[in-house]
């Protein structure tokens, strides 16, 4: 099977929309050790594309095109790996999230609300609205993408010169719209209800970018909405573009949980750093001063509230004690506003993956508390999640995200 799938999984072209009619999502039961590492042997040389990590003791989730179907089944049924389908048609799914027409943002100001999901411009007519409605926020533009898109970073220093500083980054991976949705909530309760918690803004200075992968973004938008990588060309004999911005940093780069194949969804570039957009936050965030205390990645799905290190088991940072129980505390109070369960575990108890940008922001940067929270749900929706759960998702993550600024403010 495994061979058959290198022959078969071949790279899709398209001009215009990509269409997932007939795609199918199989959902495996509970891995043991032996299948998960199947699975990840298979999806680290194949372009099938995983929408959960094959991890012992948890679900993997396996899109398969319609001409595929039969040999990904029988694979799964040879190798004794239990499975139903959770998806039927992706498309289809697709179809029904599908964000309704908006105004221009000429129109109707940036247009940002929590009611549906928003593209690019309107998420950078946002912050730029926060910005020039409050004397103590700032747009820095901390360079382009591949494709010659600013990357803008809002700022909020009404704190001053010498106060922790917070780093949060959303959309790393474009098709995981939301992240950004969710995270733009945070900013806005931050900003515009500043008056119920003023202390959060006058204690610490924060750094937000809404998009960490802008080409990406825009092309789930337009091309592909399943999209995950970056944008970018290194020379893909069968034009497979770009790479995994979550597996290109520089903290044990490529040692585990990665591709070398170009048209893999995990490929983690020639190199570290290889990416533009990577090399811009890196640069950025290594200007501020002091080290942000915290560094805080915005992901879907499977709600998991990760804490570093995910390059490998049992590699843990210093301060294990309380990064763990700060992420325990936060998924607690989560549950307390809808009652969805967030699992805080470590990253590689999930599945060891190297080159991310937490594991970087904790162990290169050398923030105190860094975390990945993947959102909403887990599995019914994947990365297609109805608009009508932006909002919960958000208000739950805000409660949790109290947890995690109150403990800060308690240093």
């Amino acid at each position: 099977m495994k061979s058959t799938l290198l022959v078969c999984l071949v790279v899709l072209v398209v001009s215009a929309e990509k269409n997932y009619d007939g795609y199918k999502v199989f959902r495996t039961s509970p891995l043991n050790a032996t299948n998960a590492e199947l699975l990840r042997d298979i999806r680290l040389s194949s372009n099938l594309d995983f929408w959960s990590e094959p991890g012992v003791g948890r679900q993997a989730d396996i899109m398969s095109p319609p001409e595929l179907e039969d040999s990904v089944t029988a694979w799964l049924n040879k190798m004794g790996i239990p499975y139903h389908t959770m998806v039927k048609d992706v498309q289809q799914l697709i179809h029904e999230t599908r964000p309704v027409a908006k105004r221009s943002v000429s129109e109707s100001g940036s247009g940002m609300d929590w009611e549906d999901y928003h593209d690019l411009d309107t998420l950078n007519a946002f912050i730029q609205e926060l910005a020039d409605s409050n004397d103590w926020a700032s747009i820095i533009n901390i360079g382009k993408s591949y494709e010659g898109r600013d990357m803008h970073v809002l700022a909020l220093t009404k704190a001053g010169a010498g106060a922790p500083n917070i780093w949060l980054e959303a959309g790393i991976h474009a098709r995981e719209w939301i992240a950004p949705a969710v995270s733009t909530f945070i900013i806005n309760e931050l900003v515009n209800n500043y008056a119920a918690h003023p202390e959060y803004v006058d204690n610490f200075n924060w750094y937000f970018i809404p998009s960490a992968n802008p080409d990406g973004y825009a092309y789930s938008w337009e091309h592909d909405r399943l999209w995950r990588k970056t944008r970018s060309d290194h020379g893909s004999i069968l034009g497979c573009k770009g790479v995994d911005p979550n597996r290109n940093w520089a903290f044990h780069y490529a040692e585990s949980g990665v591709s070398h194949n170009k048209c893999q969804e995990t490929y983690c570039g020639p190199e570290a750093f290889s990416e533009v957009e990577t090399r811009n936050i890196r640069d950025f965030v290594q200007t501020l001063e002091p080290v942000p205390v915290l560094g805080h990645c915005f992901h879907s799905y499977s709600q998991l509230w990760l804490w570093p290190y995910g390059y490998a088991y049992n590699a843990y940072p210093e301060n294990r004690a309380e990064i763990q129980q700060l992420a325990i505390d936060a998924s607690d109070a989560l549950y307390k506003v809808h009652g969805t369960v967030f699992d805080p575990i470590n990253s590689a108890d999930l599945y060891p993956a190297s080159g991310a940008s937490d594991d970087w922001y904790k162990g290169v940067l050398g923030t105190r508390f860094s975390f990945t929270t993947e959102l909403r749900d887990t599995g019914k929706h994947g990365f297609v999640l109805p608009s009508q759960q932006i909002i919960p998702s958000s208000e739950e993550m805000w409660a949790g995200f109290e947890v995690v600024i109150n403990t800060l403010l308690n240093l």
